[in-house]
C-alpha cells in the first residue's frame, strides 16, 4: 500500500486544518508514493527510534510530538534533528506526526488517557472556539440530494448527537452564459432562470476545503454559487481536554494509584488535600493542559489530570479542584498503544509497532537512601 493512502486515512480522522498556528504536523520527511513496509509508532522520533524502524523492518515512523519544529536551511549533522533526518532519508524512512490535531479530535490523546482512567462516556473538556461555518450552496433541485450526499460524506452537517442535518428552501435562480461558457443549462447570451434549492450545512472550519471540493465534484454546475457565513459557535467535537464520571466514586488516594498503575508514572505529584476525598467527576488533558485548569473547574471536576503543572498553580486552583500531574509523557503514551491499534484494524497488509526505544527525555531519580 502506498503511504499516501495511510496519510489519507490519518487525515480524514485528524485533519492538518486543526493543528495550531505554530506546529508542524504532517510528513516532514518521505515520498508519498513508497509503499508502506511496516509503521513504528512513538511519542518522539529521534535516532534511536529511526535504527529501531530499520531493525524491525519499518519505513514509516509515525510520532506524535513532530521532530522538525523549525525550517532546516542545512543536514550536517550539526545537531540531533539534522542527525535524525539524514538518517530517515538514508535508510528511507518516512516521517509524520499528528501533535495538536490529535490533541483536539473527539477520540484523540486525552481522550485515550480518559479511557485508560477509567472514565465512562468522555466529552470535549474545552470545545474549540469560532469553528463553525455556515455553508451554503445553490443547486438544480433535481441535484439537490447528489450534492446534500457528497456533502455529508466530507463531514458537513453533523450536529451534537445527530448527522446529515441540513437546511434547504426552493426558489428560482436566474443567469446569463456569456462567450466561452459551457453551460449544464441554457445558452450563451439568453437569461435563464431555473428552479432551485438553496442548501445549508454546518461545517467545521477545518473541514471547509473538503466538504466543498466533493460538493463541486458532483455538482452540475461550470461554476458553483456558493458563499461561507462564519458562526460564532464552539465545535463539540473538537478541543482540548476530556470530561466524564467515574462508574462510582474513588477515594483519591485509590484514584493516584489508579494513574500510576495504568500510566506507568514513577512519580506524581498532586494539590495537597485529604487522600480520602471523593472522587467521581474527572477532566483531563493529554500532555502539557495548564491552560484548561479553569475549564476543568467550570465543568465541576473534581478532579484535573495532566501533565507539566507549575509548582504555584497547586496552591490555589478554581473551584477547588485536586490537581494530579502524571508527568507530560505518561499522560499521552496511552493514545500511542490507542493510535497503533486503530492503524492495524484499518490496515492489514503491515506491520504496526509500538517503539521499545526508551528515548524519554526527562527521567525521574528514585532515592533509596
Amino acid at each position: 500500500m502506498k503511504l499516501n493512502e495511510l496519510l489519507r486515512w490519518l487525515e480524514t480522522k485528524a485533519p492538518l486544518a486543526l493543528q495550531e498556528s505554530w506546529d508542524q504536523c504532517g510528513l516532514h520527511v518521505g515520498d508519498p508514493q513508497q509503499e508502506v513496509t511496516g509503521v513504528l509508532c512513538c511519542l518522539d522520533a529521534d535516532e534511536a527510534v529511526i535504527e529501531e524502524a530499520v531493525r524491525r523492518g519499518c519505513n514509516v515512523v509515525l510520532s506524535h510530538h513532530p521532530l522538525i519544529f523549525k525550517g532546516l536551511k542545512r543536514l550536517t549533522g550539526s545537531n540531533a534533528v539534522e542527525r535524525s533526518v539524514a538518517l530517515a532519508l538514508r535508510h528511507g524512512v518516512a516521517l509524520y506526526a499528528g501533535h495538536t490535531n490529535w490533541d483536539q479530535i473527539k477520540g484523540g490523546v486525552s481522550f485515550s488517557l480518559a479511557h485508560r482512567l477509567g472514565i465512562a462516556d468522555p466529552q470535549i473538556l474545552q470545545p474549540k472556539e469560532n469553528a463553525l461555518l455556515q455553508y451554503v450552496v445553490y443547486v438544480p433541485k433535481d441535484h439537490a440530494p447528489a450534492v446534500a450526499d457528497a456533502a455529508f460524506a466530507a463531514g458537513a452537517g453533523s450536529i451534537g448527537s445527530y448527522d446529515q442535518c441540513h437546511f434547504a428552501v426552493e426558489g428560482t435562480g436566474t443567469f446569463r452564459p456569456k462567450s466561452g461558457a459551457q453551460p449544464f443549462l441554457g445558452t450563451v447570451g439568453t437569461r435563464e432562470s431555473v428552479a432551485e434549492q438553496r442548501l445549508e450545512f454546518t461545517v467545521p472550519t477545518a473541514l471547509q476545503s473538503a466538504v466543498h471540493r466533493a460538493v463541486c465534484e458532483v455538482h452540475p454546475y461550470e461554476v458553483v454559487a456558493h458563499s461561507w457565513i462564519s458562526l460564532r459557535s464552539n465545535w463539540p467535537d473538537a478541543g482540548y481536554g476530556a470530561v466524564g464520571m467515574l462508574p462510582v466514586p474513588m477515594r483519591l488516594s485509590d484514584f493516584l494509584a489508579r494513574c500510576a498503575e495504568s500510566l506507568g508514572a514513577a512519580a506524581i505529584n498532586y494539590r495537597n488535600v485529604p487522600l480520602d476525598r471523593s472522587v467521581h467527576r474527572v477532566a483531563v488533558c493529554g500532555g502539557s493542559g495548564a491552560d484548561f485548569v479553569g475549564a476543568a473547574a467550570a465543568a465541576k471536576a473534581d478532579v484535573y489530570v495532566t501533565g507539566d503543572l507549575k509548582y504555584h498553580g497547586f496552591q490555589d486552583p478554581p473551584g477547588d479542584v485536586v490537581l494530579v500531574d502524571v508527568g507530560h509523557g505518561p499522560s499521552e503514551w496511552p493514545f500511542v498503544h490507542d493510535w497503533a491499534e486503530a492503524i492495524r484494524s484499518e490496515f492489514v497488509t503491515f506491520a504496526v509497532l509500538i517503539s521499545e526505544s526508551d528515548n524519554r527525555p526527562v527521567r525521574t531519580y528514585h532515592h533509596h537512601g
